[in-house]
């Protein structure tokens, strides 16, 4: 282990809250995260990462219109898709296409709508075009593109080691959203998403806000923080038991300037260069936490 080099990222408390208002999941419109697609040129070379990077990989399909994919799932039926275009045969293959020419990264940010009658009904209600298609729910907004509404991916062919995951994630707590538009704050109070009160930096140092959902959050970042300059989501916190697994996985593999240990020993930052053009951030939720040591994971 060597010394860090970063200093602390500001605390953001993660977890589940209780719907309100005795509400059951079932009857919010979003009830926490999906998954996010993070399109990559090179599936095979983002596979190879994210297994050194402590994730279990399921294998996706070569869907007809030329896309081709992978899971890094968690129980709690969240995600993270590495996503490519071969030939692109339809108006979405397109679009990652398109994604594709900028660079590697997230492209799309799902919310879990365990009900979309349920959430497509609230939305209209205040106001919001909807589209559907594949069994998603979008915004007809060119300024939330990038948003979409699901109700998770349980499949009858997932496997206990699709879950085992090296690094001891368990699944996605926050996405990093660096929006320039007021309807992303229209949205998420429509979605019932309440402020955060504790403040917590960006990587760079930046003052930033967040919003909790019955579980989950969505940071929310200032423009100038977009990894690519047209992708609004920008990073990924899953949430890991462990530190020491992460610190494990990451030894050796992810170069020092590329790893950040917050102050309090809570978390992880994985710079965009090692995980594929987002910030990915490991956090220890659900007990005390590891130790704070001014250490941090590096390689070669």
């Amino acid at each position: 282990m060597i010394r860090s080099l970063i200093p602390r990222l500001g605390l953001v408390v993660l977890g589940a809250l209780l719907p309100s208002g005795g509400a059951t999941a079932s009857e919010l419109p979003v009830a926490g995260l999906d998954h996010v697609v993070v399109v990559v040129a090179d599936l095979e070379a983002a596979a190879a990462r994210y297994r050194a990077l402590g994730f279990a990989l399921k294998p996706g399909r070569h869907h007809a219109n030329g896309i081709r994919n992978l899971h890094a799932k968690f129980p709690d039926g969240t995600e993270i898709e590495l996503l490519t275009v071969d030939e692109p045969g339809d108006d979405l293959a397109r679009s990652y296409r398109r994604h594709l020419a900028e660079g590697d990264g997230p492209a799309y940010a799902g919310f879990y709508g365990p009900d979309l009658e349920v959430t497509a009904g609230h939305l209209t209600s205040v106001d919001w075009p909807l589209r559907r298609a594949g069994g998603l729910l979008t915004i007809d907004d060119p300024a939330l593109g990038h948003v979409f509404f699901g109700r998770r991916n349980a499949s009858p062919t997932d496997r206990p080691e699709h879950f085992a995951h090296a690094n001891g994630a368990s699944g996605l707590q926050a996405v990093w959203w660096a929006a320039d538009d007021p309807s992303s704050d229209r949205l998420l109070d429509d979605l019932g998403a309440r402020p955060v009160p504790v403040a917590w930096t960006s990587p760079s140092g930046a003052a930033c806000r967040a919003a909790r959902l019955p579980s989950g959050e969505v940071r929310l970042l200032p423009p100038a923080e977009r990894v690519r300059p047209d992708r609004p989501i920008c990073g990924l916190t899953v949430a890991v038991a462990d530190l020491d697994a992460v610190l494990a996985a990451l030894q050796g593999v992810v170069p020092v300037e590329q790893v950040r240990v917050e102050g309090d020993g809570r978390a992880v930052l994985v710079a965009p260069d090692a995980a594929c053009g987002l910030w990915l951030e490991f956090r220890a939720v659900g007990g005390p936490g590891r130790p704070d040591r001014p250490e941090t994971a590096g390689g070669r």
